[in-house]
């Protein structure tokens, strides 16, 4: 038979990827006396806090009967809401799936809520495995979403690179739409530092109007003036400054992570594959290597700046060869 759909033969129908959907995990009746019977009651309480336009103490206090800490008893350094995390993920998303502009219209609503519930790194990556387990079949969406939580400053750069390169991703990896999430949270970090530095500039220009305008004034009362709106450009152009620092900060963290990570996960595979004897240069191997390269390449403008810092604590001496080769023929790329 033929796929009416899709005009294919029905054959190769399991070669289609699935239907774009979401999965809302409390949609179907649970068990009684279960946590996710207990998730899906404080669910349905929360659509209504949110119907009822309340604040939010109140949402919070709709989530009281879910426990503190994660779900499963694992001993996290850090300990966060993980029930009362999932339910508000879940009921956000599902309150704001119709569209995109609706998903945003809902993050910056319920901003405060999710800070709220979202108190660490280990919570920030439990909001995107949530997330990423919502739009299991809606993988453009989830890149939209990546950015959503970039640009609402929900979610630091760092955290979702740690999420991309933990073991949950792993069967994910090859796969394009996560080095499109790696790729969008490179770039909002490169694209956060340039816009920073041009309000700098600005910024550095208006005080040097103001210092050659107060140099010029006659009067003590217009002279007092420009030294106030003199006082006031020397705080702003301060305040960029640290806002650079910051933001720089955290795009070099982002790229040693990214290199460190890259370097760990196919170190292992090396590893692994020695003990039990296996071909080490498989199609994953070289995909995964050719990946480092194009995020080494790509962005070589940020990571020539970082170059003594790669040699010295990651590219070092002991990494496998087949590895430090990348970062070798990228020294002779920018050289």
């Amino acid at each position: 038979g033929i796929n009416a759909e899709y005009g294919i033969p029905e054959e190769f129908s399991s070669l289609l990827p699935s239907k774009p959907g979401f999965n809302h995990k409390f949609a179907e009746p649970a068990p009684e006396n279960s946590l996710l019977n207990l998730q899906t009651k404080c669910g349905k309480a929360l659509i209504e806090s949110i119907k009822n336009k309340d604040e939010v103490e109140m949402m919070m206090a709709s989530l009281e009967p879910l426990p503190d800490g994660s779900i499963d008893g694992r001993d996290l350094d850090s300990q966060f809401p993980e029930a009362k995390l999932e339910v508000v993920i879940q009921t956000i998303l599902r309150v704001g799936c119709k569209s995109i502009s609706h998903l945003s219209v809902a993050l910056n609503r319920f901003r405060e809520l999710l800070l709220q519930v979202m108190p660490n790194q280990d919570a920030k990556v439990c909001c995107l495995r949530v997330t990423f387990n919502f739009f299991e079949t809606n993988h453009q969406l989830m890149c939209i979403m990546i950015e959503k939580y970039l640009n609402f400053q929900l979610i630091e750069p760092s955290c979702i690179v740690s999420w991309i390169f933990s073991p949950d991703m792993l069967p994910h990896f090859n796969r394009l739409y996560l080095w499109q999430m790696l790729e969008s949270t490179i770039c909002y970090c490169i694209k956060r530092c340039d816009r920073i530095k041009l309000e700098l500039e600005k910024s550095k220009a208006k005080l040097k109007e103001k210092k050659e305008q107060e140099a010029v004034a006659a009067d003590p009362d217009i002279a007092e003036k420009r030294k106030a709106l003199t006082q006031a450009a020397e705080e702003e152009v301060g305040h960029y400054v640290k806002l650079l620092e910051d933001a720089e900060l955290s795009q070099k963290e982002v790229f040693l992570i990214v290199v460190q990570r890259f370097i760990m996960i196919l170190t292992d595979h090396i590893v692994r594959s020695e003990q039990e004897s296996r071909y080490t240069q498989t199609l994953w191997f070289r995909c995964t290597r050719d990946r480092l390269r194009q995020t080494l390449v790509k962005h070589r403008r940020e990571v020539k700046r970082y170059m003594v810092t790669l040699q010295t604590l990651l590219f070092t001496p002991e990494v496998e060869p087949k590895i430090l080769e990348c970062f070798t023929q990228f020294k002779g790329y920018i050289a």
